[in-house]
């Protein structure tokens, strides 16, 4: 686990030269977006960085280096293949301190686990005869080359269920494994927030009215979030509270798909996709409720996010993050296995109770206060840079 005690002294810091390295960076994904705060705080700190990705969508980031590496295969796990095998020649190469990866492969010195125990899920989901498909086989190869025996990676996880399956199944040395707290960026949500005038107008432009309530889903992978459970959830509401709904979904995925099981169930008019936003804030101040039934969430920084807000929340147990949600009492936990009529009444007696949705939306906003739930990056820059002197120092002793 982390050793929490003390700062780095700046003062005495070595620069470091590292490496990043991530399939494709787009702006909106979440794992993206934990990569580029750890490499911009790295920077700050006096490191020299670079990120090696396959793809760049998004706007540059002057404080870092960028390269753009061709990962690209016919298959998803060919590239997995070609990133670990541009890695160990990386690594060959000796020219950086430490090699941090965002993917499974090998010859990392630290890995940022954003992705649940595959082997794990397919044991729960009665599905290991899959690890004899050539995609699998190579997913479970590289993840046993993180977490396995035979590797001295610094391991950085942001769910403690998620450690405790890879210790399990893979031995994994607990020395290895950092719990990383979560990493809200506070600054992000409540800078300029959106009040009065200003969010009546903000939900005009996406069709709300002001006696309606609007319901909102953030995330991209829509199947995965569970928006076809939202739709389904939202058409079994009572006819009178049903056309009082708006709900808005933002983030990338497959649009067109969704909004026909919209239209089908009668609510082609009332679901908004916005796609990616960078004005995310601004979509957590004008809702009224969070909806995230998501069907596998390994944490789910958005049911944070709404609570910093103020936002009521209701998410599926299977998100790392719910069990804040009770914690601070800020909404509505449906546990697994997902059941739908319960869903159903959930999403109905949160929408009919205006004081208790703003008394779970106080109580989320209050419990983020003083929660540790945003120094993810410092945490894990601490990780990065120890690796990189540990390096220094075998290296010396070499």
């Amino acid at each position: 686990m982390i050793d929490d005690g003390g700062l780095l002294d700046k003062s005495a810091m070595r620069q470091y030269k590292l490496a990043f390295v991530i399939e494709r960076y787009f702006e909106f994904g979440g794992l993206q977006r934990n990569m580029r705060r750890l490499a911009v705080a790295c920077a700050k700190e006096g490191h020299a960085v670079t990120i090696f990705t396959g793809r760049w969508n998004g706007p540059p980031e002057p404080r870092v280096n960028v390269e753009i590496v061709d990962f690209k295969a016919w298959s998803n796990h060919q590239t997995i293949k070609k990133m670990d095998h541009f890695v160990r020649e990386l690594r060959h190469k000796n020219e950086f301190d430490c090699i941090t990866g965002f993917n499974r492969i090998g010859g990392l010195d630290v890995y940022y686990g954003g992705d649940v125990c595959l082997r794990s899920k397919l044991q729960r989901q009665n599905q290991m005869w899959r690890q004899f498909l050539s995609r699998y086989r190579t997913y479970l190869k590289m993840e046993e080359t993180v977490f396995g025996p035979a590797s001295d990676s610094d391991i950085m996880l942001i769910s403690e269920n998620e450690a405790e399956k890879f210790r399990s199944i893979y031995k994994t040395a607990s020395d290895r494994i950092h719990l990383l707290p979560p990493g809200i960026d506070r600054d992000r949500l409540m800078t300029n927030v959106l009040t009065g005038e200003r969010r009546k107008i903000f939900r005009a432009e996406l069709g709300v009215g002001e006696d309606e309530l609007l319901i909102l889903t953030v995330g991209s992978s829509f199947h995965t979030k569970g928006i076809d459970r939202a739709i389904d959830a939202i058409a079994s509401l009572a006819d009178g509270l049903k056309k009082r709904c708006r709900y808005v979904v933002v983030g990338l995925g497959k649009e067109k798909k969704f909004r026909t099981i919209a239209q089908k169930v009668g609510l082609g008019d009332r679901v908004v996709f916005t796609g990616g936003r960078g004005d995310i804030a601004n979509f957590y101040h004008a809702g009224d409720v969070l909806l995230h039934p998501a069907r596998t969430e390994n944490t789910g920084n958005t049911l944070l996010e709404a609570m910093v807000t103020g936002l009521t929340v209701i998410a599926t147990e299977n998100c790392g993050y719910a069990h804040y949600i009770r914690q601070a009492n800020a909404g509505a936990v449906c546990p697994e296995p997902f059941d739908k009529a319960q869903l159903n009444q959930v999403l109905n007696d949160i929408l009919t109770d205006d004081r208790r949705r703003q008394k779970c939306g106080k109580n989320g906003s209050e419990y983020c206060q003083n929660a540790d739930i945003y120094s993810r990056i410092e945490k894990g820059v601490e990780v990065i840079v120890n690796r990189a002197k540990k390096n220094g120092t075998a290296d010396n002793a070499n």
